[in-house]
């Protein structure tokens, strides 16, 4: 057996992450930027959580997003960040909700209403041509599925990409067809 040496941590020995890294752009397999649940826990809340504790934990864990389960366990939804937003939480209030009874469950994206990308198709594309795909949906984030096996295999978003390429990859909701139509009305 090989004898190794415990040494001390030193002070500049610091903490690093992913994003923290260069190797990788526009151009690398879209599969490294997948939190692939086969090698990584999902961050998981539940339903009832008070979306302001919510809000809290996505901040403090520099999450964003977490996937939401039921009582009994079971994947129901995902919350991203910009579901509990400022913004978000405000508009829930100035339509009569209380703020302090905001709960995950009543601001995530629901599991039928969930885009996903193929994680077999994933194999074949860049993180260019997944960016494009999510920018043209509006979507901040996409499931990726094993759809041979039916499992959630992961999750992709655009924000954790960002974060890791260093750059700023805007995703514009598109516009419903009541909010072109309000938009040619007022010109």
């Amino acid at each position: 057996m090989k004898k190794l040496d415990l040494i001390p941590l030193q002070d500049a020995d610091k903490l690093v992450f992913p994003e923290e890294f260069h190797e990788l752009s526009l151009d690398s397999p879209a599969l490294k930027f997948v939190t692939d649940f086969k090698k990584h826990h999902p961050a998981v809340l539940s339903a009832s959580v008070s979306a302001l504790d919510a809000a809290e934990v996505l901040r403090i864990g520099h999450l964003s997003w977490v996937l939401v389960m039921d009582h009994h366990g079971d994947f129901i939804g995902l919350l991203g960040a910009e579901d509990i937003s400022y913004q978000r939480l405000m508009q829930r209030v100035a339509a009569g909700q209380n703020r302090e009874e905001l709960t995950v469950g009543d601001m995530m994206r629901r599991r039928n209403r969930l885009s996903q990308l193929s994680y077999q198709q994933l194999h074949k594309a860049s993180i260019r041509d997944v960016l494009d795909t999510l920018r043209r949906g509006g979507l901040h984030h996409c499931l990726v599925v094993d759809t041979e096996q039916h499992h959630v295999r992961g999750v992709i978003s655009a924000d954790d990409v960002a974060a890791r390429l260093h750059m700023d990859i805007p995703i514009d909701r598109p516009e419903s067809f009541a909010e072109l139509l309000r938009a040619v009305a007022a010109v």
